[in-house]
């Protein structure tokens, strides 16, 4: 355990499953504290999560979100004097020595406000985690790379598993956007910090296992496209909070902007070439865009969830 070191761990849980057990210890292993932002689980899911030595539990009874969620968990360390935070999903690991490897990065880093580990996804054939940046000598176009052996110290976005936040950045920025819901909300947070000229870094020698959606094998001309499975409502939030940060920061950042665009015709193409329920799935894309030009935001309206059924 890194007992000297300002952090706290937050994990936000929603209906866990059997295996969140072992990766709440892994994080308690990692970080001085971990407290466990329940978003309306049932009480006995919450008693079983509250009962892993060195969890400390916040149930919220609802779910308000993952933004929500993440603003409640940074409070609560802030009110106990950590500095920084350490952000968590239920389905990740953390590799042996993460929280030690991001605060090494951070101290070589001293600019970045969010630092992010190297992402493990799948198997030992599933290919490199690439992080999106402004391209070196184009700098309206993006670039993709790859973290090896030494850190990225200017990166665009990571996700918000296993990233380390400063605490004092969180409060002068007004924290996660709660109106996303879920979905953009790491994506906007890190393009505003990198829009108020902080950086945020890979740190190479941190390592979290973390899958990003249902992945399974979708094969076309050789290579393996690798489509997310997402629930129809997932790309209803998806297309929607698409639409506001675009309308935030599509022009300050076009390098971004035109990386999110390319990606979301990629996806589109993978959820009609590969993946079960497309005609939901379309239509989540399209209700959820109309949604956002029309400025809603929030958790997905009941009427909307149910005209997604497959």
């Amino acid at each position: 355990m890194v007992d000297p070191l300002p952090i706290c761990g937050v994990v936000v849980t929603y209906f866990p499953g059997e295996d969140v057990g072992g990766n709440l210890r892994a994080m308690v292993g990692e970080c001085r504290r971990v407290l466990v932002v329940d978003n309306g689980s049932p009480p006995e899911v919450c008693a079983r999560l509250a009962t892993v030595p060195g969890v400390i539990l916040l149930a919220l009874g609802n779910n308000l979100g993952i933004a929500a969620a993440l603003n409640r968990g940074a409070a609560w360390a802030r009110d106990k004097d950590f500095q920084w935070l350490v952000t968590f999903d239920q389905d990740s690991k953390p590799e042996p020595g993460l929280v030690a490897e991001l605060w090494a990065a951070h101290l070589r880093h001293p600019q970045a406000a969010v630092i992010g580990p190297r992402i493990l996804e799948g198997g030992a054939d599933a290919p490199n985690y690439r992080w999106v940046r402004r391209h070196p000598r184009w700098p309206g176009l993006f670039q993709r790379s790859e973290c090896g052996a030494a850190d990225l110290p200017e990166v665009t976005a990571v996700i918000t598993s296993g990233s380390m936040i400063e605490l004092q950045y969180w409060a002068e920025s007004g924290g996660f956007a709660e109106e996303l819901f879920i979905d953009y909300v790491d994506i906007d947070y890190c393009l505003r910090v990198g829009r108020s000229g902080r950086k945020i870094t890979v740190a190479a020698a941190a390592s979290l296992r973390h899958e990003l959606g249902a992945r399974q094998a979708g094969r076309l001309f050789g290579r393996d496209l690798r489509p997310m499975h997402h629930a129809a409502f997932r790309h209803y939030y998806i297309a929607r909070n698409r639409v506001r940060v675009w309308r935030r920061h599509a022009l300050a950042v076009p390098h971004w902007a035109l990386f999110d665009l390319a990606f979301a015709g990629y996806n589109a193409f993978r959820v009609v070439a590969f993946e079960a329920a497309k005609g939901a799935k379309l239509k989540a894309m399209v209700l959820g865009t109309w949604d956002g030009l029309c400025g809603r935001s929030g958790p997905c309206p009941e009427h909307r969830r149910r005209s997604l059924q497959p």
